[in-house]
């Protein structure tokens, strides 16, 4: 017999609670995360920012690259194994995934490295490598265990203690208790504590144990299955990523490091206004997986509604208070930034409809339809990506911010026709999604 903790999957009548208990954990992980960023900000040079943030998005992009897609897959198929009782299969794919995310990671972390012997920036090359680790693992791992329906223990490691130790060595750097920080610093001290909080997070959870996924039996019989479903989530989430972080390389290719800094920071405050929708998915996902499996399309439409009602108020508020405000919440991260505020308002519309949209990627992924979510992606994020530098060239950032939000904006419209005609689902509060 298992030794296994009974898990907790969550149904229908528990979904405004735990929804609630989510939204709590990231407005809380919402809020650190600015004042990490704020705080770094602080803590080091305008052009030392600008590099931090051109790493962090590089790191971002590569993590995501090497992982395989496996945080969804893994999601969306040891939430079913798991709500069904059947924990060797969840055992069997969350082996299977975090192999490949090991072994995905190291391989692009090593790509990055020799590159760093042949760069002037090798130091910063090479710390973004072990970031892109360190990310990869710490991503991954929340995955199976929200599948196992222990949303906090997914959430508390990275989003809220990782956040609160960053922000405590930045304000020994910002107090001068410590010399100023720099990008290189930076990202060798949050590999670090990353890595250790991931170490622990996984010993947790008897499902995430590595002793446990090693040694007890596990089912592999669906490898078939998951193989061939990996390749259009690994698409979707290296597409989707790809939208801002590798707009935000670009960007640091084309402008000074005292512009991109001043733009990351803008982007990472407009990235508040995903918090609602990615609090109510971080529940919504492994119903939504269950539900469409069983083909409960009446119950998979009401999670939909419940995440609209959820989302809608606080979003648009979030929204209003950045057009009204917004150049003095970018005044938080230092002289400099607030020149970003329009910036910030378009990239904060873009925003606000991707999370008025629902959740359109989870319920196309769950569904089965993530290779038509990957032609999506590529076709609004590759004319995005392509039409950024001319952008810039002629707009300057305003341009950047034009295309990032551009994108946001007619990925979720496309996606929200397509799963009205295709699922019988509205998705969000789009008029669009109302009728056929």
């Amino acid at each position: 017999m298992s030794s296994a903790l009974p898990l907790r999957v969550p149904g229908l009548k528990g979904f405004a609670r735990r929804g609630l208990s989510a939204v709590v954990i990231k407005i809380g992980a919402a809020g650190l995360s600015f004042l990490m960023f704020v705080s770094l900000a602080r803590a080091m040079s305008q052009a030392e920012f600008g590099q931090f943030g051109f790493a962090f998005s590089l790191a971002t992009i590569l993590a995501v690259v090497g992982s395989l897609g496996q945080r969804n897959l893994v999601l969306r198929f040891a939430a079913i194994y798991l709500s069904a009782g059947d924990e060797a299969q969840g055992r069997g794919v969350i082996h299977h995934s975090a192999r490949l995310v090991l072994l995905g990671c190291g391989g692009t972390a090593a790509i990055l490295l020799l590159g760093s012997v042949y760069s002037i920036h090798g130091p910063l090359l090479r710390a973004t490598a072990v970031l892109t680790i360190a990310l990869g693992l710490a991503e991954f791992l929340p995955s199976p265990q929200r599948a196992a329906g222990r949303v906090w223990l997914a959430l508390l490691p990275r989003d809220i203690v990782l956040r609160l130790a960053m922000i405590s060595v930045a304000g020994l750097a910002a107090k001068g208790l410590v010399p100023e920080l720099t990008a290189v610093q930076t990202l060798w001290i949050m590999s670090a504590l990353m890595l250790a909080l991931t170490c622990v997070q996984a010993m947790l959870l008897p499902q995430t144990r590595p002793d446990a996924v090693l040694t007890q039996p596990r089912d592999t019989q669906a490898l078939p299955e998951w193989r061939s479903a990996m390749w259009g989530l690994w698409g979707n989430s290296v597409v989707n990523s790809a939208g801002r972080n590798l707009a935000m390389v670009i960007l640091g290719v084309l402008l000074s490091g005292a512009a991109v800094g001043a733009m990351f920071a803008a982007l990472r405050t407009a990235m508040v206004m995903e918090l609602f929708l990615m609090a109510i998915n971080i529940v919504a996902a492994p119903m939504l997986a269950s539900r469409l499996h069983s083909h409960a399309t009446s119950e998979a439409q009401t999670i939909c509604r419940k995440v609209a009602l959820l989302i809608g108020m606080p979003t648009l508020a979030a929204f209003l208070l950045l057009v009204v405000a917004g150049d003095r919440v970018l005044n938080l991260f230092g002289a400099g930034y607030a020149i970003m505020h329009a910036e910030l308002v378009i990239l904060a519309a873009g925003y606000l409809v991707s999370a008025l949209a629902g959740p359109t990627m989870q319920l196309m992924e769950m569904g089965g339809y993530e290779r038509a979510y990957f032609k999506m992606l590529v076709v609004t994020t590759g004319v995005s990506l392509v039409a950024l530098p001319f952008a810039v060239m002629w707009f300057g950032t305003i341009g950047a911010a034009l295309c990032i939000a551009g994108n946001l904006v007619v990925l979720n419209i496309w996606a929200s026709l397509f799963i009205h005609a295709h699922m019988g689902l509205t998705a969000g509060l789009l008029p669009m999604g109302a009728r056929a």
